[in-house]
């Protein structure tokens, strides 16, 4: 006769089942994201034109992702190329969105620099040694050994003399030489944020081959950091890769108002032509010159290495004493009343 299986009480049934039930619901609980995180990433379409060497630039970027964790403190960054990135520096400067969609930079700044691993191998050479002849004086007549021959009996002295020919010896000696590997490289990241003074590092070590790197920040003055946009400078490309997320929420188009029909008058006051200010950087040794070409403006800020000057419009502005780190330069301009967004001039 086969056993019967034993029910459970009621009761202690509906215990089992909510357990389990409640078990469930934690396993499938899905992780929200702390307050502050953001994360921002694309890709972006590759084109050979135009080029002076022609075909593609192997520093062109195929992918970045961004996150921040907010909780952690911690930022991380993931660069993918689509062929193997030469030696050159890149630059990624992280902002926030207009409302005319363009990217206030100066938020947060990573400067990518690539270098050399060193390793070291054992080699076994082989080193001849000269060994001079020797003499050698004996009161017996008998033979001294291996290598000696007689060379005649002295009798000033009263001994017999002996002579062993020079030679060349063979003996094995080890080497360490220390080289660049061919096969390795460090990538190493800094991370500089507005109003922060000093810098992170990260150093990732990576095939020569390869086409990802990821590096991660964490300190706890990055507390607070927020990006929603970023351009990024690669070697080769005077033009930066920009990326928004999410795209900017523009309002309604104002309806432009009717164009006059009759001629234009230009001796009216109120008629003026806007000409934008142009601005670039360039390097002289430990020093930097903006020159600034175009319109006009009444007063001109300057940030550069989280030192910043605010100075009276000029064309000219020298910043001594710059570190060859210094690759780019924040600059904006007022008209007396408002400021314009900061603008990330890269330093030639």
């Amino acid at each position: 006769m086969e056993p019967t299986a034993r029910r459970l009480p009621l009761r202690l049934r509906l215990l089992v089942v909510g357990a389990l039930c409640v078990l469930g619901s934690l396993a499938v609980a899905p992780a929200s994201a702390h307050p502050g995180d953001w994360t921002l990433g694309g890709t972006f379409e590759r084109t050979t034109a135009p080029s002076f060497v022609g075909g593609f630039n192997p520093d062109d970027i195929d992918r970045i992702d961004v996150a921040f964790d907010n909780r952690a403190k911690q930022l991380s960054l993931t660069l993918t190329t689509f062929e193997a990135p030469s030696r050159g520096g890149v630059d990624i400067a992280f902002g926030t969105v207009q409302a005319d969609g363009t990217c206030a930079l100066g938020a947060l700044d990573i400067a990518i620099t690539t270098g050399e691993v060193l390793s070291e191998r054992t080699i076994s050479e082989t080193v001849w040694d000269w060994i001079p002849p020797q003499e050698r004086r004996t009161w017996s007549n008998t033979w001294p050994g291996t290598g000696w021959a007689f060379a005649g009996y002295d009798s000033w002295s009263r001994m017999y003399r002996w002579i062993k020919p020079g030679s060349w010896v063979a003996r094995t000696v080890q080497r360490t030489i220390v080289e660049p590997d061919a096969l390795r490289v460090t990538r190493t990241a800094t991370l500089e944020r507005e109003g922060v003074g000093g810098l992170l590092v990260d150093t990732a070590e990576t095939d020569a081959g390869s086409l990802t790197t990821r590096w991660t920040f964490a300190a706890p003055q990055l507390d607070g950091s927020t990006a929603d946009c970023l351009e990024i400078f690669i070697p080769h490309r005077r033009e930066p890769f920009t990326l928004t997320s999410p795209p900017p929420a523009l309002p309604p188009a104002p309806v432009p108002p009717a164009a006059p029909t009759g001629p234009v008058d230009d001796a009216d006051p109120d008629a003026i032509d806007l000409e934008p200010v142009v601005v670039t950087a360039v390097r002289r040794g430990t020093t930097i010159e903006l020159l600034l070409r175009g319109g006009e403006a009444e007063t001109i800020g300057v940030r550069a290495r989280n030192g910043s000057r605010t100075l009276p419009f000029r064309r000219r502005v020298v910043l001594r004493n710059q570190p060859s780190a210094v690759r780019a330069v924040l600059v904006r301009l007022s008209d007396g009343a408002t400021w314009a967004p900061w603008e990330r001039i890269r330093v030639r």
